[in-house]
C-alpha cells in the first residue's frame, strides 16, 4: 500500500467495520490508489460505493407506494375530482389512486440524493466520481428528495429490507454531517467531521472489531437499569461494549476526546473523574456483591499530544483497565492493540 496519512486511512478501515463489519479485502485494497485516502469525502464515496456496488447486483429494492395517476384502464380507486380537473376523460384516460410496486421508494430517494451530493463535491477526485457516476445510472428512474424533509427516525426495516440499514446509516452519516446549510439556506460541506460523529464511529468500530475477530465473545452493547423499580427522571444506562467469556464479563467505555488528562488543583495530570465513575457503575451493576468475574475498561482514542496511557487497578475490589487506542498510528499497531485486549481476556480474564 502507499504511505498515506495513518489517520485519514483508518479512519477508513473504522468505517469499513462500523458499516459492513470488515474491512477491504486484498483485492479491493490493492485496487486504491492515492486520490482514496486524500480526503474524508473520497473515504465516504468509496465506502458507499462498495456497499452499493453488492446491493445493485441483487437488484433495487421496491415497494407498494400510494400514487395518484392518470391512466387508461381503471386500477386501484377511481379520483373522480382529479379525473375532472385534469380533463382526464376528453383526452380518454382516467385519474385513479392505486399502490404501485416501485422501486422509487424513500429508500432508494436517500441514496441517490446522497451520490449526488457527493458528486457536487469539488474535493472528490476523478477517479471516485467515476464510481458514483455508475452507481448514479442504476438510479435513473429514482426521485430526489430535500434532505430536512427525510424523517430518519419513521425510516422502517423488515426482512426485506434489512440489508439497506447499513447504507442508510451512512447515508444519514454523510448528509447530517458532512452537508451543512449557509444562512442563504444554500448547501455546502463542511471541512470534516466533528467529534461527536467520529466517537461514533469510534465506539462502533471498536464494537465490529471484537464481533469479526472475537465472534466467541458475543460482544454487544447492553443498558443497565439503575433500578428495579419505575422511578420518574431516572434514566437507564447503556453500556458501549460488553464481552462475555466462560462466566467472565469485561466492559469496555471507548472515549473519543480531544484531551485525554486533565491537571487538577494540585499540578497534577489525572484521568476525568466522571469517566471512572461511569465504568465503576457499569461494572457493579453487573457484580455488585464484588465477586470478580467483571472488569471494565476505559478505551481512549490516543492523542497526539499525551503519552500512551496504559493503567491497572481496583475500585471498590472490581479490576479497572485503562488503555489507549493509537488511531494515528498504522492499521497493524491498531490490530495487535485490540489482539493483546481479546487474547488477554479470553487467557485469563485480566488485561496485559
Amino acid at each position: 500500500m502507499i504511505n498515506v496519512d495513518n489517520k485519514v486511512k483508518n479512519i477508513y478501515y473504522m468505517l469499513c467495520y462500523s458499516f459492513i463489519g470488515e474491512r477491504l479485502n486484498e483485492k479491493e485494497e490493492a485496487e486504491l490508489g492515492e486520490e482514496a485516502f486524500s480526503n474524508i469525502y473520497n473515504l465516504f464515496s468509496l465506502l458507499l460505493c462498495l456497499i452499493l456496488k453488492k446491493q445493485v447486483k441483487k437488484g433495487l429494492y421496491k415497494e407498494y407506494i400510494y400514487i395518484t395517476d392518470e391512466i387508461r384502464t381503471i386500477k386501484g380507486k377511481i379520483n373522480i375530482s382529479e379525473t375532472i380537473n385534469n380533463n382526464s376523460l376528453r383526452k380518454k384516460k382516467i385519474t385513479c389512486d392505486l399502490d404501485e410496486y416501485s422501486e422509487n421508494c424513500l429508500l432508494n430517494k436517500v441514496i441517490k440524493t446522497t451520490l449526488l451530493y457527493l458528486l457536487r463535491s469539488n474535493k472528490i477526485g476523478t477517479k471516485t466520481k467515476d464510481s458514483l457516476k455508475k452507481l448514479l445510472n442504476y438510479y435513473s428512474n429514482i426521485d430526489t428528495i430535500e434532505i430536512n424533509l427525510i424523517k430518519w427516525d419513521r425510516i422502517q426495516y423488515n426482512r426485506n429490507n434489512m440489508m439497506y440499514k447499513y447504507v442508510i446509516d451512512l447515508c444519514r452519516l454523510i448528509l447530517n454531517e458532512l452537508v451543512v446549510s449557509d444562512k442563504n439556506g444554500k448547501n455546502k460541506f463542511k471541512e470534516f467531521l466533528d467529534d461527536s460523529a467520529i466517537s461514533s464511529i469510534y465506539e462502533k468500530f471498536v464494537r465490529a472489531y471484537f464481533r469479526k475477530h472475537f465472534p466467541e465473545f458475543n460482544a454487544s452493547s447492553k443498558r443497565i437499569y439503575i433500578t428495579n423499580e419505575n422511578i420518574p427522571y431516572i434514566p437507564t444506562m447503556k453500556t458501549d461494549i460488553n464481552l462475555e467469556y466462560e462466566g467472565r464479563k469485561l466492559i469496555i467505555d471507548t472515549k473519543f476526546y480531544n484531551q485525554i488528562l486533565k491537571e487538577n488543583s494540585y499540578g497534577c495530570k489525572t484521568l476525568s473523574n466522571s469517566h471512572l465513575n461511569q465504568i465503576y457503575v457499569y461494572v457493579d451493576s453487573y457484580d455488585p456483591f464484588k465477586e470478580g468475574n467483571v472488569s471494565g475498561m476505559l478505551l481512549y482514542a490516543q492523542t497526539v499530544h499525551e503519552p500512551l496511557v496504559s493503567v491497572d487497578f481496583k475500585m471498590n475490589n472490581h479490576d479497572i483497565h485503562i488503555r489507549t487506542l493509537d488511531m494515528n498510528g498504522t492499521w497493524d499497531s491498531i490490530r495487535t492493540t485490540l489482539n493483546i485486549i481479546g487474547d488477554s481476556f479470553k487467557e485469563n480474564g485480566y488485561i496485559k
